[in-house]
């Protein structure tokens, strides 16, 4: 998060997409997205596996086009931003 932070005061935007909410809690980024599934699926989201599953394109345009959005809206710093897929 040190990188994230110095970029930051540069007045580039940047996000950290997460699968480990509360640790990314704990460094306090700018701004995180934490994706999870709408209902159990393997493999689900994961260390290695920040998009989900290989060869899901729909899903990782989905995680990629709500990473951006939630980059282009300021909002609140340190805010982790959790959604359903």
């Amino acid at each position: 998060m040190t990188v994230q932070r110095a970029i930051e005061t540069l007045g580039i935007p940047t996000l950290v997409i997460t699968v480990e909410p509360e640790e990314s809690r704990q460094a306090r980024p700018p701004r995180a997205l934490s994706p999870t599934f709408r209902e159990q699926r393997e493999p689900g989201f994961g260390v290695g596996r920040t998009f989900g599953r290989p060869h899901d394109p729909d899903l990782h345009k989905a995680i990629l086009r709500d990473a951006l959005l939630i980059l282009a809206d300021k909002g609140e710093p340190g805010r982790i931003e959790t959604r359903a897929y």
